[in-house]
């Protein structure tokens, strides 16, 4: 008998349809090495796919019950943070694993490379191999890992993590404690929890563990442990002295909470998985939004989420405006008066269609009497439309909203509330800055040159820094073009150099318009143009059910003052 044959005799696989054959798989460069086999970028049935090829090729029964065992887990596992598994050769001689092709490879080397990650990708990507590995724990039976580490998270093409190689990973019966045989703890030490190292029974909680040394590594970029030379030194102080990775002093309160739960020496004490997301849910939010009213309705409302549509959005936006009191954006009531019914503006009226369609024929027939008396929309609407220009990119169709974008958005135009009058005053902040024709938004350095390129002396626009809550102008000088800096004091007001604080941007323009000789707005705003532009209307976009039916002529737009 040939090994091929005693592979497929010796014991029953479960592989059935993902039994790929070896003359079907191409090989090229080494992306990988693991524990237990190479990884490399590979070609099957036309598809881009990464090859996991056993160091071990042998025909040995123990090692192919080993093989088929991470076959019998990885087939059966299907989640958006977990590699997909496409198939399998398991010919002894042949024997490999074929995966989806992840473009940026682990994340231990993308943290090694220093490559400039912002700690809101970083908390994502903890999210999401937090994800993966809920999911593996709430299997049954469940699956412990076993062997989570940073080159056992990939990544791909947009950032998002997902789980490989489970070689080491068990089944496990709820409450089942296991323990490792005669060969001794199996895992990588430096991510290894002391029951582990002791050599003592363990759980899922193990994978717990890991996971508090790989946030460590996501927090600070670096690999846990390197003051150790040897695995004696190494195990004695983690067992009994206690010893982990120095947290960073200006780590957040909550960030080091989390880390240092998850690596709490008994494992009794340590969090479950779903708690961890939760908790990182919250540090989400905390990192991307810094204003607090901003947080609440995140946290109130969406809190496990990192988009949603710009009409939920709106609903939860219009919330806070009448929890704070701002008569001219409050909700209509549930049985408005005619005199309510025709104040409302165009966003109230649309708000009301979503939450009441019992009254969604009214709201058709007040739009429909609107636009034949040609009524222009109030001045409320237009800044909550300039709110939806900033947060809603114009190349989506869905119109989402984003965590980060809404954060920015307050750090930018914030606070959200005043802290003086109560009052909400971040719709007012952004009509003042977006309808200014000066104003041209999200533009890089490079665009601006070109925009100001051939214009006369004092030209001048203002953008968005490349740091949220920072702005930058440039303006045209004899020597060419500059830009310089502009600091947003939240709920104080904006500076530049050494000229003082001014309360808007207008007033900080006025103050050092003769000290850097502006003049002009250069024009190129699509804000401005979108607005006010003669020939380019308001495109409409308000949908009640699946009618687009609101439209904002350009006339009669109401200007801020300046």
């Amino acid at each position: 008998m040939n090994p091929a044959e005693v592979a497929r005799t010796a014991e029953p696989t479960s592989v059935g349809i993902y039994e790929i054959s070896p003359s079907e798989v191409e090989t090229y460069a080494v992306i990988g090495e693991g524990t237990f086999g190479t990884v490399c970028r590979g070609r099957c049935r036309s598809k881009d796919v990464a090859v996991k090829i056993l160091h071990e090729q042998s025909p040995d029964p123990k090692v192919l019950s080993a093989f088929r065992q991470e076959l019998e887990i990885v087939s059966k596992i299907f989640h958006p943070n977990i590699v997909l598994f496409m198939g399998a050769c398991t010919e002894p001689g042949n024997m490999m694993i074929i995966t989806e092709l992840m473009p940026h490879g682990n994340l231990e080397s993308i943290l090694q490379s220093g490559a400039p990650l912002k700690l809101y990708t970083r908390l994502k990507m903890a999210k999401d191999a937090a994800l993966g590995i809920t999911w593996l724990h709430g299997s049954n039976p469940q699956i412990i890992h076993r062997d989570l580490k940073t080159s056992n998270l990939l990544v791909d093409e947009n950032y998002r993590v997902k789980i490989c190689d489970f070689g080491l990973s068990q089944l496990k019966k709820e409450g089942e404690l296991l323990l490792d045989g005669k060969e001794g703890a199996k895992g990588s030490p430096l991510w290894m929890p002391p029951e582990v190292l002791f050599g003592q029974e363990f759980n899922e909680k193990a994978d717990v563990y890991s996971f508090g040394i790989v946030l460590w590594e996501l927090l600070t970029g670096q690999l846990p442990y390197q003051q150790y030379d040897t695995l004696d030194d190494f195990r004695n102080a983690v067992c009994y002295q206690g010893a982990r990775p120095q947290i960073p002093d200006d780590t957040d309160d909550a960030f080091r909470r989390l880390i240092e739960c998850c690596w709490q020496q008994e494992w009794e004490l340590r969090p479950a998985f779903p708690e961890i997301v939760t908790a990182l849910d919250y540090l989400l939010i905390d990192c991307a939004i810094s204003d607090d009213i901003g947080r609440q309705l995140w946290r109130e409302r969406f809190l496990t989420e990192e988009s949603v549509s710009w009409t939920q959005f709106l609903m939860s936006f219009f919330d806070v405006l009448d929890y704070c009191g701002n008569k001219d954006y409050q909700l209509l009531p549930e049985q408005p008066s005619l005199e309510q019914f025709r104040a409302a503006g165009q966003y109230q009226l649309q708000e009301w269609a979503n939450r009441s369609t019992l009254h969604e024929h009214f709201v058709l027939e007040e739009i429909k009497r609107r636009q034949d008396a040609q009524q222009p929309p109030s001045e409320a609407d237009f800044k909550l439309f300039c709110l939806k220009i900033l947060l809603v990119d114009d190349n989506q169709a869905d119109e989402l909203v984003t965590i980060e974008t809404f954060g920015n958005i307050l750090a930018w135009f914030g606070p959200f509330v005043d802290h003086f009058s109560k009052k909400v005053v971040l719709l007012d902040n952004i009509y003042g800055i977006v309808a200014q024709p000066w104003f041209h938004g999200d533009i890089n350095q490079v665009e601006a040159n070109c925009r100001l390129t051939d214009r006369e002396l004092g030209t001048f626009l203002i953008r968005f820094s490349s740091i949220p809550g920072y702005f930058t102008i440039s303006f045209v000088v004899p020597t060419g073009i500059v830009h310089h800096r502009i600091t947003h004091f939240l709920g104080e007001g904006f500076a530049i150099g050494n000229y003082g604080v001014f309360p808007s941007l207008t007033h900080l323009l006025n103050g050092v318009a003769g000290v850097f000789g502006l003049t002009n707005p250069c024009p190129g705003s699509k804000f401005y143009t979108i607005l006010f532009g003669e020939d380019q209307a308001m495109p409409s976009g308000y949908i009640i059910g699946n009618e687009r039916v609101i439209g904002f002529p350009y006339y009669q737009r109401p200007r801020p003052s300046s």
